[in-house]
Protein backbone atom coordinates (compact mmCIF):
# COMPACT_ATOMS: atom_id res chain seq x y z
CA UNK A 1 0.00 0.00 0.00
CA UNK A 2 1.64 3.31 -1.20
CA UNK A 3 2.63 5.91 1.92
CA UNK A 4 0.35 8.87 1.93
CA UNK A 5 0.58 12.07 4.47
CA UNK A 6 -1.89 12.90 6.66
CA UNK A 7 -1.77 16.45 6.42
CA UNK A 8 -4.02 19.50 8.39
CA UNK A 9 -5.33 21.89 6.17
CA UNK A 10 -6.02 24.86 7.39
CA UNK A 11 -9.09 27.39 7.00
CA UNK A 12 -8.57 31.26 5.83
CA UNK A 13 -10.63 34.03 5.82
CA UNK A 14 -13.72 31.64 5.39
CA UNK A 15 -12.72 29.40 2.70
CA UNK A 16 -11.76 25.83 3.25
CA UNK A 17 -8.06 25.54 1.59
CA UNK A 18 -7.05 21.33 1.76
CA UNK A 19 -3.72 19.54 0.84
CA UNK A 20 -4.98 16.46 -1.20
CA UNK A 21 -3.75 13.28 -0.04
CA UNK A 22 -2.47 11.04 -3.07
CA UNK A 23 -5.15 8.86 -3.25
CA UNK A 24 -7.91 7.50 -5.81
CA UNK A 25 -10.43 9.08 -4.01
CA UNK A 26 -9.59 12.67 -3.80
CA UNK A 27 -12.23 13.78 -6.32
CA UNK A 28 -14.59 12.44 -3.86
CA UNK A 29 -13.25 13.61 -0.94
CA UNK A 30 -12.94 17.38 -2.20
CA UNK A 31 -15.52 17.27 -4.55
CA UNK A 32 -19.01 19.55 -4.40
CA UNK A 33 -20.06 18.99 -1.64
CA UNK A 34 -16.39 19.98 0.72
CA UNK A 35 -16.52 22.83 -1.85
CA UNK A 36 -20.20 23.93 -0.20
CA UNK A 37 -18.45 23.74 3.25
CA UNK A 38 -16.72 27.25 2.08
CA UNK A 39 -20.05 29.06 2.00
CA UNK A 40 -21.92 31.02 5.32
CA UNK A 41 -20.42 31.59 8.80
CA UNK A 42 -17.89 30.52 10.54
CA UNK A 43 -20.53 28.29 12.95
CA UNK A 44 -22.29 27.13 9.45
CA UNK A 45 -18.49 26.04 7.98
CA UNK A 46 -17.90 24.09 11.48
CA UNK A 47 -20.97 22.66 11.02
CA UNK A 48 -20.49 21.56 7.62
CA UNK A 49 -17.57 20.42 7.99
CA UNK A 50 -18.67 18.13 10.75
CA UNK A 51 -20.96 16.97 8.81
CA UNK A 52 -18.57 15.14 6.29
CA UNK A 53 -16.81 14.31 9.21
CA UNK A 54 -20.28 12.08 10.36
CA UNK A 55 -19.91 10.72 7.13
CA UNK A 56 -16.19 9.61 6.36
CA UNK A 57 -16.43 8.25 10.21
CA UNK A 58 -19.55 5.93 9.32
CA UNK A 59 -17.32 4.31 6.18
CA UNK A 60 -14.67 4.23 8.75
CA UNK A 61 -16.48 2.58 11.42
CA UNK A 62 -18.21 0.31 8.77
CA UNK A 63 -15.05 -0.58 7.23
CA UNK A 64 -13.18 -1.37 10.59
CA UNK A 65 -16.32 -3.98 11.47
CA UNK A 66 -15.63 -5.82 8.46
CA UNK A 67 -12.00 -6.51 9.14
CA UNK A 68 -12.12 -7.06 12.48
CA UNK A 69 -15.25 -9.96 11.68
CA UNK A 70 -13.99 -13.43 12.04
CA UNK A 71 -10.26 -12.25 12.08
CA UNK A 72 -7.76 -14.15 13.86
CA UNK A 73 -5.47 -11.23 14.13
CA UNK A 74 -8.34 -8.85 15.15
CA UNK A 75 -6.77 -7.73 18.15
CA UNK A 76 -3.68 -6.43 16.62
CA UNK A 77 -6.31 -4.16 14.43
CA UNK A 78 -7.98 -2.98 17.79
CA UNK A 79 -4.95 -1.80 19.67
CA UNK A 80 -3.98 -0.04 15.79
CA UNK A 81 -7.56 1.86 15.97
CA UNK A 82 -7.38 2.41 19.46
CA UNK A 83 -3.86 4.62 19.10
CA UNK A 84 -4.55 6.16 15.88
CA UNK A 85 -7.81 7.69 17.73
CA UNK A 86 -5.65 8.72 20.20
CA UNK A 87 -3.25 10.52 18.12
CA UNK A 88 -6.27 11.81 15.59
CA UNK A 89 -7.69 13.39 19.04
CA UNK A 90 -4.56 14.54 20.37
CA UNK A 91 -3.12 16.04 16.73
CA UNK A 92 -6.58 17.89 15.60
CA UNK A 93 -6.58 19.24 19.45
CA UNK A 94 -3.31 20.67 18.39
CA UNK A 95 -4.81 22.54 15.50
CA UNK A 96 -7.66 23.54 17.76
CA UNK A 97 -5.54 25.14 20.50
CA UNK A 98 -5.09 28.88 20.98
CA UNK A 99 -7.54 31.91 20.54
CA UNK A 100 -9.97 32.93 17.85
CA UNK A 101 -12.52 31.39 15.65
CA UNK A 102 -10.12 30.19 12.95
CA UNK A 103 -8.90 27.64 15.20
CA UNK A 104 -12.17 25.84 15.61
CA UNK A 105 -12.40 25.64 11.80
CA UNK A 106 -8.88 24.21 11.96
CA UNK A 107 -9.78 21.61 14.14
CA UNK A 108 -12.96 20.62 12.44
CA UNK A 109 -11.01 20.16 9.22
CA UNK A 110 -8.10 18.30 10.99
CA UNK A 111 -10.67 15.77 12.06
CA UNK A 112 -12.63 15.62 8.72
CA UNK A 113 -9.04 15.16 6.68
CA UNK A 114 -7.66 12.13 9.02
CA UNK A 115 -11.13 10.72 9.57
CA UNK A 116 -11.53 10.84 5.57
CA UNK A 117 -7.77 9.41 5.17
CA UNK A 118 -8.10 6.80 8.12
CA UNK A 119 -11.55 5.44 6.02
CA UNK A 120 -10.17 5.26 2.77
CA UNK A 121 -6.97 3.06 4.36
CA UNK A 122 -9.34 0.83 5.76
CA UNK A 123 -11.56 0.62 2.87
CA UNK A 124 -7.97 -0.27 1.29
CA UNK A 125 -6.95 -3.33 3.32
CA UNK A 126 -10.10 -4.92 2.84
CA UNK A 127 -9.73 -4.76 -1.02
CA UNK A 128 -6.01 -6.78 -0.57
CA UNK A 129 -2.98 -6.38 -2.02
CA UNK A 130 -3.44 -4.54 -5.00
CA UNK A 131 -6.64 -3.06 -4.34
Amino acid sequence: MPHRRLLGASVAAGVLAGVPLAHAADDARYGAEYQTCAKGSTIDIEQCVGRLTKAWDQRLNAAYQKIIKGNRNAYKMRIAQRLWVQFRNANCRYYGAGEGTIRRLEFAECMRSATAHRALELEDILKGPGG
